[in-house]
């Protein structure tokens, strides 16, 4: 098949012939101004005559040209398949279900707040082969080949290869919680004596978090991330003075720089067709918000004793803690198979003042350890787009309090279990730029009953 050359001059072939038989037909010779020729003939007619066969081959030769071409182009199309031309990174992508070879790329974020999320499409899904000039040999599926889902990939494990990005996140959460309050005795184990009272607490968050991310190398980045919060608290309670009808309440409001938080994550293996992308993070808090330990409580005008608030809200929790996390993720075409485990630890300090009651009552503080687990499926709807479905769920330990002089005690109800559904949206909104969304629904009384958040990433 490759020997094969078809050319134009082929074309002339029918052309040649026929004049070659129309010259050697036998013309008896003639006066040129003569009309008729020696066998009775009219000149000008047979000259008609041979100009309209004239146009007849040119015709055909037109159209033997054409097929030529025709077949020209098929030929062209058949020696290329037959050298068998290796495609483009970029066209090996836009097929389903192909190969392509890995490239090195890499930038991780936060597994457990999730906070560094979505890159261009491709780089964080093909990661990197580890020390400089090595080139791995293991071809591995592509998982990702619309940019929806390579998105969601590298939201969960993050940008691995962009150098510097920016996110603008905004956050908002609701609480709602309601108790019974009884202050008094039981006399003959039946009656009570004392008042009673109906508190409800709802609170609403809202916070904005710029972040700074830099690729020191395509397999390590480093992060940071201050928030500014936004609170406001209303404290309401019921049976003010012995009378079930009384009601109080108060509304407390403040704001804030929250905890800062630094830290960097580092790959560890790239996904391929047998492994999951696997990425270990650890992130370092300062306590750079305003601590909850020593607020006074204010009592509410017109409540008779029933309710009191605090003089002011937090915005931090106080202490220097860390975290150290590992994540996984693994693409099947079109899904995003992902989670995370995370041990958070919080360290003890010390505080001038660690009781709400008046007076300075110095003291240490230990706030309880906890320990998070996550997993979630992401789905491309199309090139643009993608829904997520994930669960997260963190124990927390008790807290304890040392007074001066005295011991460590537990503080009541202090442990938490805080159980949480995600469900998001992710949609790219062009090379640089992404839009990540997620509702959260709290299914514990420790979790927050609602939670919004919006976050838009941006790589240079």
């Amino acid at each position: 098949m490759t020997g094969l050359r078809i050319t134009r001059s082929t074309a002339a072939i029918p052309l040649c012939v026929a004049m070659f038989t129309l010259l050697s037909e036998p013309v008896a010779a003639q006066d040129a101004t003569s009309p008729v020729d020696g066998t009775g003939k009219n000149v000008a007619t047979e000259v008609s005559q041979l100009r309209a066969k004239v146009t007849e081959l040119e015709q055909q030769r037109a159209e033997a040209i054409e097929r030529v071409d025709d077949l020209l182009a098929r030929v062209e199309m058949l020696e290329m398949r037959l050298e068998a031309v290796p495609i483009t990174e970029g066209e090996a992508l836009a097929m389903r279900g192909r190969y392509s070879a890995p490239t090195t790329r890499a930038v991780p974020a936060d597994p457990a707040f999730s906070y560094w999320q979505g890159e261009t499409p491709q780089q964080g899904l093909q990661g990197s082969s580890g020390a400089p000039g090595r080139e791995e040999t293991d071809d591995r599926k592509a998982p990702a080949p619309t940019e929806a889902v390579v998105e969601v990939a590298q939201q969960r494990q993050g940008r691995f290869g962009d150098r510097v990005g920016l996110e603008l996140g905004l956050d908002y959460s609701h609480f709602d919680n309601a108790r019974i309050n009884l202050n008094g005795f039981l006399a003959l184990d039946a009656i009570f004596l004392g008042t009673i009272s109906i508190d409800q607490v709802t609170a609403d968050i809202f916070s904005v978090t710029p972040a700074l991310r830099v690729g020191v190398t395509d397999r390590l980045i480093v992060s940071a991330e201050m928030p500014y919060l936004y609170r406001i608290s209303n404290f309401r309670s019921g049976g003010a003075g012995g009378n079930a009808s009384g009601l109080v309440e108060k509304t407390v409001r403040y704001d804030g720089f929250g905890d800062m938080t630094a830290g960097a994550s580092y790959r560890l293996f790239r996904e391929t067709a047998g492994r999951p992308d696997l990425v270990i993070n650890a992130r370092v808090k300062a306590p750079t918000g305003k601590h909850p330990f020593g607020v006074e409580l204010i009592e509410v005008e017109g409540s008779q004793g029933n309710l009191s608030v605090p003089s002011r809200l937090s915005t931090g929790s106080g202490v220097w803690g860390m975290s150290i996390g590992l994540s996984a993720l693994k693409t099947i075409d079109p899904l995003v198979v992902f989670g995370s485990l995370t041990y958070f630890r919080n360290f003890q300090k010390g505080f001038k003042d660690i009781d709400e009651a008046e007076g300075m009552q110095p003291g240490r503080v230990d706030i309880g350890d906890a320990f998070q687990v996550g997993a979630g499926v992401a789905f491309a709807l199309n090139e643009k787009s993608s829904i997520s479905l994930s669960y997260n769920q963190r124990l927390v330990q008790r807290t304890r309090i040392r007074r001066v002089g005295e011991d460590w005690r537990n503080i009541i109800g202090s442990q938490a279990n805080v159980g949480f559904v995600n469900i998001g949206a992710t949609f790219s909104l062009g090379r640089h730029l992404s839009l990540i969304s997620t509702v959260g629904v709290g299914l514990t009384e420790d979790s927050p009953d609602l939670a919004v958040s919006v976050r838009l990433p941006y790589r240079f």
